[in-house]
């Protein structure tokens, strides 16, 4: 770094004090007048123009710039500059290097533009105040000010303070600008959260009088990308569905509520499953476009409840984990048939080019349709619960009821959740909700 400022004590005399004290009546008028400048809500940019005019009026500083780091990602900028040449990104970063105010280095950017001294503006750190080290969150470069060495020491103690006032009162209206974000962000997701809330809980969950159907639904955060619902078409069909949205917050919830949407439309228009699946599948290619990284799962069904006593059940699984059949104690898993949506893999058989798989239900059957945080739930150990374990732990279990089943399966989470072997100890605390969950149960009726 170049040469550091110090300065020499002095003995003065009470005349000569009261001398000195006259000629500083302009600087603290000059301290003053930036004060005044602080007004609420003030731009950097008018703020650092009004700043300039007074350097240039009370100390004669024909050249300066200022840097802060009070921006959005943290990173240096030149909020402004006045009388010297444009102002190279390697200049900056030179200038940013300066912890004391010094002189720039003999052949640097700096003293190439005319930079006679560099004042970084921030949080004293040196070991003493002879020191002067800070840490700094600005920068003041000044030139071609002053005509005596005397009147520099001076005037550069005036210009640290007000540096160090427009750089206080700059980081105090950023933390404020972020802090009011944050809220509104807050605000923001909170009612995201609400709109969501009422989205799912408009799922008809008593659609037809033979379909007993229960449900459970747990956000990992005020968000999610879980969706679910079911749609009655006629008097003897019923379109269901479950689905997850890779990732979480915003982003998953917005994707979430456009296919919730999607979906209820072209099911009332009538639209098969197979071009259903694959207008959905269109939709978010649009989504995600080239840049983005996303896909859905998604289970669909149509069940055709029209023959007495009977139905019948057509899906198409999208890279969903595989609802259950429940048949007297029998396990019967619905495995994928598609790949995931949203994400193009070349060789694939078009998605309206899949035929559904048909089967048929009888009176007593349960199923059940879940996401992923239901089985990749982990316990304390780090194991997750995974497909096979849920489905051998459904082997041989008859439920009375939808409501029976949703109820022992969210008891198979918990005890997951805590461990198994020590389910029963109050004491031990339950691993973390690590994703949205979702469990559906239904049964049919006679």
């Amino acid at each position: 770094m170049g040469a550091t400022l110090s300065e020499t004590p002095r003995d003065l005399s009470a005349e000569q004090l009261l001398r000195e004290l006259e000629l500083r009546r302009e600087e603290v008028q000059a301290v003053r007048d930036v004060v005044r400048l602080l007004a609420p809500n003030v731009q950097d940019t008018a703020l650092l123009f009004s700043v300039t005019t007074i350097l240039r009026s009370s100390f004669g500083v024909q050249r300066v710039a200022y840097l802060h780091t009070f921006t959005r990602t943290g990173e240096v900028k030149l909020a402004y500059f006045h009388n010297f040449p444009s102002i190279s990104q390697a200049a900056i970063q030179e200038a940013t290097r300066y912890t004391t105010t010094s002189v720039p280095e003999s052949g640097s950017l700096l003293e190439q533009m005319g930079v006679e001294f560099v004042l970084p503006l921030g949080r004293f750190v040196g070991s003493s105040t002879r020191q002067r080290v800070v840490e700094p969150k600005a920068w003041w470069l000044v030139g071609d000010f002053a005509e005596t060495e005397e009147e520099r020491a001076s005037d550069l103690l005036y210009l640290e303070i007000i540096g160090m006032i427009i750089t206080v009162y700059l980081e105090n209206a950023s933390f404020q600008a972020k802090q009011r974000q944050a809220e509104s962000l807050m605000q923001e997701i909170a009612l995201a959260s609400r709109i969501q809330s009422r989205i799912l809980a408009s799922a008809d969950l008593a659609p037809h009088p033979r379909l007993e159907i229960e449900n459970f639904h747990r956000s990992h955060s005020d968000i999610g990308g879980d969706l679910y619902d079911f749609v009655r078409l006629d008097a003897h069909r019923v379109l269901f569905y479950v689905g997850d949205v890779s990732g979480k917050g915003i982003s998953a919830a917005l994707v979430m509520s456009n296919l919730q949407g999607q979906i209820r439309t072209l099911a009332e228009l009538g639209v098969p499953l197979p071009k259903l699946m694959a207008q959905l599948h269109r939709r978010l290619l649009q989504l995600y476009g080239e840049n983005e990284s996303g896909f859905v799962t998604l289970f669909l069904g149509l069940m055709d409840l029209s023959a007495p006593h009977t139905a019948t059940l057509t899906y198409l699984n999208a890279g969903h984990p595989p609802p259950i059949l429940l048949r007297q104690g029998k396990v019967i898993p619905l495995p994928a048939n598609l790949s995931l949506l949203g994400i193009h893999i070349p060789g694939l058989t078009p998605v309206e080019g899949v035929d559904p798989i048909q089967l048929a239900l009888e009176p007593g059957d349960h199923l059940m349709a879940y996401t992923d945080g239901l089985i990749e739930q982990t316990n304390p150990r780090g194991e997750i619960l995974g497909v096979e374990k849920l489905q051998e732990l459904l082997t041989g279990y008859a439920p009375p009821s939808a409501r029976a089943f949703l109820s022992y399966v969210r008891q198979l989470l918990e005890d997951h959740r805590k461990g198994r072997a020590q389910a029963a100890a109050d004491s031990l605390k339950p691993h973390p909700m690590e994703d949205d969950t979702t469990i559906i149960t239904c049964k049919l009726l006679s």
